[in-house]
């Protein structure tokens, strides 16, 4: 385009804004396709929005998700 100078219109990309309900977690009911169990989890979303992890009343550690995988 005439005239049209390069990095004028730089796009400002904002940080994603996770809500207090996902932060804080809801209850679902999580389970593996292999073992057919079910499971009643915790998941939450951490505050940048960018993993996903659940607990349980069994679990030992954190089960973790980016989101880039999903």
């Amino acid at each position: 385009m005439a005239g049209a100078r390069p990095g004028v219109h730089a796009l400002q990309l904002e940080p994603p804004t996770v809500v207090e309900t996902l932060r804080r977690g809801s209850k679902f009911i999580k389970w593996d396709e292999e073992a057919s169990s079910r499971n009643l989890v915790t998941l939450r979303v951490d505050s940048n929005g960018f993993f996903l992890y659940w607990t349980g009343p069994n679990m030992v550690r954190v089960a973790l998700a980016q989101l880039s995988w999903v």
